[in-house]
């Protein structure tokens, strides 16, 4: 299983080159009740086939992106950022995920780790 090529981001993380691409959007309703956590999906550039698929759990208030007149109690999840996805990928090799091995799909929940402050 590939990814498509559209859509997607470059990042080079210690001096490997990687693609990635958010796996799903989600409606402002969906976030708000905390469903269908936040997910993306990695996977080495020169060696397509071996997806690494991500997890996020972490929330800031709404009104850390909208305005003054939003609830604290709204919530919003972080944005993907690349340094997020660089440490996703350190990550997942740390796991055990082989970029270059046999195709499927290896899944990483970064949860934990950003409970943590990792």
């Amino acid at each position: 299983m590939t990814m498509p090529r559209k859509g997607t981001r470059r990042i080079t993380v210690d001096g490997i080159a990687y693609r990635w691409r958010h796996r799903s959007r989600r409606s402002v309703t969906e976030a708000r009740a905390r469903s269908r956590p936040l997910t993306f999906a990695v996977e080495r550039e020169d060696a397509p086939g071996r997806l690494l698929s991500v997890t996020l759990g972490e929330w800031l208030p709404l009104s850390h992106y909208c305005c003054p007149d939003c609830s604290p109690d709204e919530f919003m999840p972080e944005p993907i950022t690349p340094a997020r996805v660089a440490e996703a990928v350190r990550a997942a090799l740390a796991d055990g995920w082989d970029p270059q091995g046999p195709a499927g799909v290896h899944r990483l929940d970064m949860r934990p780790l950003i409970a943590a402050g990792a």
